[in-house]
């Protein structure tokens, strides 16, 4: 395989990660808000009761394919967009790398996290509810700090992705401006105090992520429109 034939591989192969990161949040929107249907009136130990031992596998399905399967796609994704905007030719292309680099690593640690958190307050409920509760709050604090409850990595890499995307005319440039929409709207989730922001965060980011999953698929490394 020529290195330009395996090049052009491994951008699609991005665009397929692209398309499916946006997926794996349709699927766990799917999961969380609509497929567990927790019964009303319940208090945080009845809440805990019903997603661990009635609903664990979907739960954790869930965050399998929330997390650690979205760092996985991640990591194809960023290794595909070094093709399309290398990181040398680019400031902006090399600090976006970082912040993908670093949102990857979050995403793996929160979904390894909520996971093990999970199993283990599974065998505490029998025990000591109480205890059981404490680690459950712990998991669920340390599962949203790294991995969702502020944007502010994932909106960085966005923005910074589409900066260098507008500086090196690679791929399309509304792709791009759309990409500076859904990287603010990621840096403002840090007034976490704000409503919808993180909801407008994730319906943008799905947008641009399918958009830019089309693109990756229909694009040529012997265009001009891809950076060389």
């Amino acid at each position: 395989m020529s290195v330009q034939a395996f090049n052009q591989t491994l951008i699609r192969s991005g665009g397929i990660a692209a398309i499916g990161m946006a997926l794996c949040y349709i699927s766990v929107a799917v999961i969380f808000f609509g497929l567990l249907a927790v019964p009303a009136g319940l208090d945080s130990l009845g809440r805990l009761q019903f997603f661990l031992q009635q609903e664990y596998l979907l739960v954790a399905i869930g965050w399998g394919i929330g997390y650690l399967l979205f760092a996985v796609l991640l990591a194809i994704l960023l290794q595909a967009l070094r093709q399309v905007m290398p990181p040398n030719q680019s400031v902006f292309a090399a600090l976006a790398e970082r912040f993908g680099n670093v949102w990857l690593v979050l995403m793996m640690a929160s979904g390894m996290v909520a996971l093990v958190s999970m199993e283990m307050t599974l065998r505490l409920l029998d025990s000591s509810t109480e205890q059981a509760l404490a680690l459950y709050n712990t998991g669920n604090l340390l599962t949203n700090a790294l991995g969702g409850g502020i944007e502010l990595v994932g909106g960085l890499w966005v923005m910074l992705l589409s900066i260098a995307g507008l500086q090196q005319h690679s791929l399309t440039k509304a792709l791009h401006l759309l990409g500076l929409v859904v990287g603010s709207l990621g840096i403002l989730t840090v007034l976490h105090t704000v409503p919808y922001l993180k909801d407008a965060f994730g319906i943008t980011q799905l947008i641009w992520f399918i958009w830019l999953g089309i693109t990756l698929l229909r694009a040529n490394t012997g265009d001009a429109s891809l950076a060389q």
